[in-house]
């Protein structure tokens, strides 16, 4: 019920930094962030039959372009997906802007990426995105309806598209910046970024909020018991079996029981 550093040596490396914690639905493969020269790039590990894990190596998508930036992978629902942010080329756009992509995952790895659509990517950042188990797509923009510098927002899929996202309200969107929303697959409760918060005790800290049963989301609750710091604490995430919680803390992925969030539900 502590949070400490995962899988030190493996991928958690002295000196380095990473972020992100992302497990492919059946547990197998194991995908995170690190900085090289000073440039987030895509890494993944894979378990042995006998259950052990691959030393990691960097995914084919953030080799094709060394110079832009990749992070906050998330699997689809059936595996067959892994989307991300990326500043790489796309016709249309800045080169300073993140916008989300996905890669078709085979046997022989990550196929080369698509962009979604431009109801998806806007003319600002797209962050951090997140599928359900409906496959509806959770991700933070800077929108013209949103309540502060970004809000978080979700897009229903319907017959094998996205349709037009809608802000998640005021229960989750504040004045200031939210984002990095890991969304449970039921969407009963999402675990949410703020920055500048009055209780927060870093740069920015994370929250949970529950579904309430009039289906709006209720006010989010600020993580204690070691969780934040004050340090920033970000990069939610909840392994596929339901039983451990990932986030990142300053340059470190952290672990611990996601029993946690019960004791917050009640």
């Amino acid at each position: 019920m502590t949070p400490v550093v995962f899988a030190p040596g493996l991928v958690s490396l002295e000196g380095e930094r990473e972020l992100n914690a992302v497990f492919s639905p059946n547990g197998r493969i194991f995908m995170f962030s690190r900085t090289i020269d000073g440039t987030f790039k895509m890494f993944y590990t894979s378990q042995r039959d006998d259950g052990l894990w691959r030393e990691p190596l960097m995914a084919p998508p953030s080799k094709t372009y060394p110079g832009h930036r990749d992070a906050d992978m998330a699997f689809s629902p059936d595996g067959a997906w892994v989307y991300f942010i990326s500043d790489r080329p796309l016709a249309g756009y800045s080169l300073d802007r993140y916008n989300i992509w996905r890669s078709r995952v085979t046997r022989h790895g990550l196929l080369t990426p698509e962009p979604l659509g431009s109801h998806i990517n806007g003319l600002g950042h797209e962050l951090y995105p997140l599928l359900v188990a409906d496959g509806s797509l959770y991700f933070s923009a800077e929108r013209e309806d949103t309540f502060g510098r970004r809000d978080s927002y979700r897009a229903q899929f319907r017959d094998g598209a996205f349709e037009t996202p809608v802000n998640l309200g005021p229960g989750i969107n504040g004045p200031t910046d939210e984002g990095d929303i890991y969304v449970s697959p039921d969407e009963t409760y999402i675990i949410h970024v703020s920055a500048e918060r009055p209780d927060g005790l870093g740069s920015s800290d994370l929250y949970v909020s529950f579904r309430q049963d009039d289906g709006t989301w209720g006010k989010g609750i600020h993580l204690e018991d070691g969780i934040n710091s004050p340090e920033a604490d970000y990069c939610p995430m909840v392994t596929p079996d339901g039983k451990y919680f990932f986030f990142t803390q300053d340059e470190d992925i952290m672990w611990m029981d996601a029993a946690i969030i019960d004791k917050y539900r009640k």
